[in-house]
């Protein structure tokens, strides 16, 4: 079974290709024709999986999507990516390359496409413009409808809520700790897995450190330091 994969490789871009998303968006907005072997007046879908860690198995996502009728190779997997921004994540482009006029874009659960309400409706108004329905499980939606529109948008709110409120009780859990007494000395601002994703995506030149900086939401001198620094150390 083959699975598009984007870990460990750079995904190709068009030459001067600007890094915003919804440019990105217009970049895979190219109408193609089905391929020879789909069946007549039969909906394709084409499967996204994320992974927030390069230690997480994307097994489970994709066999669920095996299950929902999506073809082996029509699987994309990121690995590494949290989710709260859809830069730098080849899957994710290629999935968007892939799919044309009555394709269902299909993922397993809302948060592994998207949590960021911004960048999901971006995503999806660019997809219904090409004629693409979204697959939320064996459930397709329809951005156009007014009910598919709303269920989707909530979806997103509520993707991106739980992303915020995670950080919120992970900064309060270590200043509490440190209150404590349990934390001691300067700790580290991401955690291992992302520090290790950070430092392969940067070797393979997948990515510039200004865009990691933005995706983490921290500053050039620290994913500066995590690049550079010691791969046990504390940044």
């Amino acid at each position: 079974m083959e699975v598009r994969d984007s870990f460990g490789s750079r995904t190709p871009s068009p030459a001067g290709r600007p890094s915003h998303l919804a440019r990105e968006v217009r970049w895979c907005s190219v109408r193609r024709s089905p391929p020879e072997h789909q069946p007549p007046g039969q909906p394709a879908r084409v499967g996204y999986a994320r992974c927030s860690t390069d230690e997480q198995d994307g097994t489970i996502q994709t066999g669920q999507l095996l299950a929902l009728g999506v073809s082996a190779d029509r699987i994309y997997i990121d690995r590494g990516f949290s989710g709260t921004t859809c830069r730098n994540r080849g899957g994710l482009y290629q999935t968007l390359a892939t799919v044309w006029d009555g394709n269902i874009f299909t993922v397993t659960k809302f948060d592994r496409f998207a949590r960021n309400m911004a960048d999901a409706n971006d995503i999806l108004t660019g997809l219904s413009g090409r004629g693409v329905l979204f697959g939320l499980g064996a459930s397709v939606y329809d951005w156009n409808d007014p009910f598919g529109r709303l269920f989707l948008q909530t979806l997103a709110m509520v993707a991106e809520y739980e992303a915020n409120l995670g950080h919120l009780r992970t900064r309060e859990g270590m200043a509490q700790a440190k209150k404590n007494g349990k934390l001691k000395g300067k700790q580290p601002k991401l955690p291992e897995p992302a520090r290790r994703s950070i430092r392969r995506r940067h070797a393979g030149g997948e990515v510039s450190l200004a865009d990691l900086a933005t995706e983490y939401s921290v500053g050039r001198s620290t994913i500066h330091r995590i690049i550079h620094g010691p791969a046990d150390g504390h940044t």
